[in-house]
């Protein structure tokens, strides 16, 4: 007979250290220029769907006092360098941190707006620099907020399901040219991660929902600024978590849509949040006390011979690491940076100036090299690793860490300070898909860049 002790306890992956949360609303200023889509008809929102929000966590080990700082914005993408480093480098300066302790993640909702300053001439492009200033200034001071507020607490998670996610690489019959659109046909990953975040007392300070799927429930045609099925999802899992601050950590979804996409009722971002919220309260609902596991107990005779199983407390993880490290990628055969502006320079109204524009921004966010450092960010909070790149990773990186460290909770999170475009698979690049057009580096980025990362990984877990 095999000893009880052999019997694996059932227990959740944890962090105890000291964390604070903070966040604010960041809503644009009425008349700024909000036109996303290259499909658009119009230049300026008609309206605020639900707000937009800057959310901070801050955490740190017990032993130390220099804490680790998670950002979120409901913001759309960078477009250029100075988009991002002029926002970002002001609150790193502020906090008096070292570059990589400060993610700063965007939520990539397509239905929130540009901040880049070279939109100064655009319709409403003139409240730009005013509503960057207000950002930075919100940022640093929810981060300001949250590390005055850091307290003993235990972060723990839980892993589930939600069916939202639809692989986007949809192929039209009749000619077999790849669309954006949701493609029934390729299983796509459904994974749901939530965290909660508990003081000492129980009482829930915030709930983490990481998922992956593009927040582009709304397409050209809304008129309506909003943080797409992100701002529902939040609503109701705060509602059923007595008003405990949700924040949502944007998932590797370089490949994935949500099922409603690309409408114009807002209605089909608040199913499609409603339909995320639920799958993660489910997760958090089947969470155990923090700071606590189930053992195998004893076997008693009944109608039946029962196992009972106990709880009992788990040895808590204090540990916090933050590392940032890069991989050298090679560019893809691009236009030069010249060349880009010239095509920009040339391209008619509408969705062809639209496309032409972004490719002359990221182009000249590489510049005209053969080879770029593309940075990737990763921090250890106990039991969890989060790991962040300024791309659009694929699901695949996160399900393969994942598999490869199966005894830590991986969170893979996309366009985390800064924003290249997407990494495709290897083996889309025999495809004219969206993302493969559209990449600004070579086949093959993809699987360096996941395995720098386990290699980062693997350095801050001893293997």
């Amino acid at each position: 007979m095999p000893d009880q002790n052999s019997i694996p306890a059932l227990a959740q992956n944890e962090f105890d250290g000291l964390i604070g949360v903070a966040f604010t609303e960041i809503n644009p200023p009425k008349g700024m220029y909000a036109r996303t889509w290259g499909s658009a008809k119009h230049d300026l929102s008609e309206g605020l769907h639900r707000p937009l929000r800057a959310t901070c966590l801050a955490f740190a080990a017990p032993e130390n006092d220099e804490p680790l700082f998670f950002m979120t914005l409901d913001l759309m993408v960078w477009m250029s360098k100075e988009d991002e480093e002029s926002i970002r480098n002001p609150i790193e300066t502020a906090l008096g941190i070292s570059p990589g302790r400060l993610i700063l993640q965007l939520s990539h909702s397509h239905a929130a707006p540009f901040t880049d300053p070279a939109l100064i001439a655009a319709p409403g492009g003139d409240l730009i620099p005013q509503y960057r200033s207000e950002i930075v200034e919100a940022c640093i001071k929810i981060a300001n907020s949250a590390k005055a507020s850091m307290k003993p607490s235990i972060l723990s998670w839980g892993t589930g399901k939600c069916g939202l996610a639809y692989n986007r690489d949809l192929v039209l019959p009749e000619t077999g040219e790849i669309v954006c659109g949701v493609n029934p046909l390729t299983k796509a990953e459904d994974t749901l991660v939530a965290g909660r975040i508990s003081d000492t007392s129980g009482t829930i300070q915030a709930t983490l929902v990481h998922y992956a799927a593009h927040p582009t429930s709304l397409g050209g045609e809304n008129r309506l600024t909003s943080p797409d099925y992100i701002g529902a999802m939040r609503e109701l899992v705060e509602r059923e978590t007595d008003g405990a601050v949700c924040v949502f950590l944007h998932g590797a979804d370089g490949e994935l849509t949500p099922r409603r996409s690309f409408e114009a009722d807002a209605e089909a971002a608040d199913q499609n949040g409603r339909e995320l919220g639920y799958a993660a309260l489910s997760v958090l609902a089947g969470l155990f006390r923090p700071g606590e596991r189930m053992v195998f107990d004893k076997r008693l005779e009944s109608g039946a011979t029962l196992g009972l199983w106990r709880f009992e407390k788990q040895k808590p993880d204090h540990s916090a690491e933050a590392k940032k490290g890069s991989v050298k990628l090679e560019v893809g055969q691009l236009p030069s940076i010249d060349e880009c502006r010239a095509e920009y320079e040339s391209a008619p109204e509408g969705f062809e100036k639209e496309r032409a524009q972004r490719r002359l921004a990221l182009r000249e966010k590489v510049g005209d090299v053969a080879e770029f450092d593309l940075p990737i960010y990763v921090w250890k909070l106990g039991k969890s690793f989060l790991v962040g790149a300024p791309v659009e990773f694929y699901s695949d990186v996160q399900t393969s860490l994942r598999e490869k460290f199966p005894d830590f909770t991986v969170l893979v999170l996309d366009v985390c300070n800064g924003f290249l475009n997407y990494l495709p698979r290897q083996e889309d690049f025999e495809l004219n898909s969206y993302p493969v057009r559209i990449s600004l580096f070579a086949a093959g980025s993809m699987e360096r860049a996941r395995d720098k990362a386990a290699e980062m990984i693997a350095s801050m877990t001893g293997d």
